[in-house]
């Protein structure tokens, strides 16, 4: 073999491209790490919030078992329970958590007749059921 230069130029691409990616793959999982799952960042507020909107929409298409699977076992006075698919969700006018309960202040148009309501709310495992108003 003689001292002859290798005729294939070098360049640093290859190891820019690769550094870039590093840098990349790096800066996401800061971010996933900084932020957390979407779960861990909602409030019991936005999840009762949550339930007491699949809670209405429920009633109003009504499916009895997504009704039942939002409500507390043994339930006597159910929410919206003589209410029939007349009944829109106007605002959830404040969500107050205290602990495992929570009051939800609801207003609903029921055939056409606004109501203000204040619902309860009870955590159960990881979810909130609405229990009587």
């Amino acid at each position: 073999m003689s001292s002859e230069e290798d005729p294939r130029p070098t360049t640093a691409a290859p190891f820019i491209a690769a550094a870039a990616v590093v840098v990349v793959v790096a800066v996401i999982i800061a971010i996933l790490s900084l932020t957390g799952s979407p779960d861990e960042n909602v409030s019991d507020n936005q999840r009762v919030g949550t339930v007491v909107a699949a809670y209405v929409e429920a009633v109003k298409a009504g499916d009895t078992a997504a009704v039942t699977a939002l409500q507390c076992p043994g339930i006597t006075d159910a929410p919206l329970a003589d209410a029939g698919t007349e009944v829109d969700l106007e605002n959830i006018e404040e969500v107050r958590v205290k602990g495992d309960a929570a009051e939800a202040d609801v207003r609903v148009s029921l055939d056409g007749s606004e109501q203000s309501l204040t619902w309860n709310a009870v955590r159960s495992g990881d979810d909130w059921l609405l229990c009587s108003p």
